[in-house]
């Protein structure tokens, strides 16, 4: 859970879903909101439900990408490809989780890192990143298209190549005013083509309520979520810039 001012804000919540409520499993989701002078660090992660330490994998997927861009704005000297930032969170991931096989605790990571002027958007397995530009035309998705792909695998922090694997775009700061993360538990029910539709709605209901209202706006919504049948864990951050 995070606050900030009405027009720059942030505010994150996650549920556990019916299957593991009726169950007696953990929510296997975890989520990070980081808000420093120099920087706004956004991180969602799913935990892979078929593994044994799934939700440890997930808090500490968060916990190492913090980890690693804190590390990296307060060394002014470092100079770091992205392909080694990945590497850093991948290698700190793993430490993280032991005394735990990487393989038991396999989980996404996407994650939003926004300083005076950049933007880096970037994505370990499923999951939803939505941008929202000052304009409509500008709006971007970062999002996989599963009904386009013959595999159902996704990819995690365990995964042998797991740098390698991470999609990323930079983009300018100035052209977005909110960011909506979200675990494949929200992105798995959008249609394709109107996610940007349910991110806009979402921020934009959001910007108007008062701060103390935001969080349980978007816990109600994720519990009583619309679709039949609909069975998984559920993250969101959304954040005004």
């Amino acid at each position: 859970m995070f606050l900030l001012s009405r027009r720059k804000f942030i505010c994150g919540a996650s549920v556990t879903g019916p299957s593991h409520i009726k169950n007696r499993i953990v929510n296997q989701d975890s989520f990070l909101c980081v808000k420093k002078r120099k920087y706004t660090l956004l991180v969602v992660s799913d935990g892979m439900g078929s593994k044994t330490f799934a939700d440890i994998g997930s808090k500490k997927a968060c916990e190492a990408v913090s980890l690693v861009i804190e590390a990296f704005v307060k060394n002014k000297k470092q100079s770091l490809s992205v392909l080694e930032l990945f590497s850093q969170i991948v290698e700190t991931w793993k430490k993280l989780v032991l005394p735990h096989e990487a393989k038991d605790c396999s989980a996404t990571c996407l994650f939003v890192f926004v300083t005076k002027h950049k933007i880096l958007a970037a994505r370990l397995g499923d999951g939803m990143i939505c941008l929202l530009g000052k304009d409509e035309a500008s709006s971007v998705v970062l999002s996989d298209n599963k009904d386009e792909s013959f595999s159902n695998a996704t990819q995690s922090l365990s995964d042998s190549a797991a740098a390698n694997e991470f999609k990323y775009t930079f983009y300018e700061r100035s052209s977005f005013r909110g960011i909506i993360l979200s675990t494949d538990g929200i992105s798995s029910d959008m249609e394709n083509g109107k996610e940007l539709s349910f991110a806009d709605d979402l921020f934009s209901e959001l910007r108007k309520m008062p701060s103390r209202k935001r969080i349980a706006f978007i816990q109600n919504m994720m519990e009583n979520w619309p679709v039949p049948h609909h069975t998984d864990d559920k993250t969101l951050i959304i954040a005004g810039l």
